[in-house]
């Protein structure tokens, strides 16, 4: 549609707008793209009785795996700007932010379930 909406432009002599639309429907498939391998991105959180799995796909499909023992994990809100907290993972003087992408309420949703597997986590490694 765009072509010959285009064309019909160029017949008529208008040909600067041929020219905008082609740059229109350019950057729409540019950004496309970039929604595309955006969304190939993510977390997933495996929480067995004494390890808690982060596993982090990037956007280029590179994948990492951290551990961290329940027993000294901590599960942190903090304020990182005016609009926006940060979920973090604190154990043993490490920091990792999870979950940037989420929002305030799920985040602070993900934090409050954590919190409470974590502890029952704990009572069964104490039994």
């Amino acid at each position: 549609m765009t072509t010959s909406l285009g064309l019909m432009f160029w017949s008529m002599g208008a040909w600067p707008i041929a020219g905008f639309m082609g740059i229109d429907v350019a950057i729409l498939s540019f950004a496309f793209h970039l929604n595309f391998k955006a969304a190939r991105r993510g977390e997933m959180i495996e929480l067995r009785r004494s390890v808690l799995r982060l596993t982090r796909i990037s956007a280029h499909g590179v994948r990492e795996e951290f551990d961290f023992q329940t027993y000294w994990l901590q599960v942190v809100m903090t304020p990182a700007d005016a609009n926006r907290s940060m979920l973090i993972l604190r154990s043993h003087g490490r920091d990792m932010e999870i979950a940037p992408f989420l929002g305030e309420d799920a985040k602070q949703e993900l934090a409050n379930i954590l919190r409470e597997k974590l502890l029952i986590c704990r009572d069964g490694m104490r039994l």
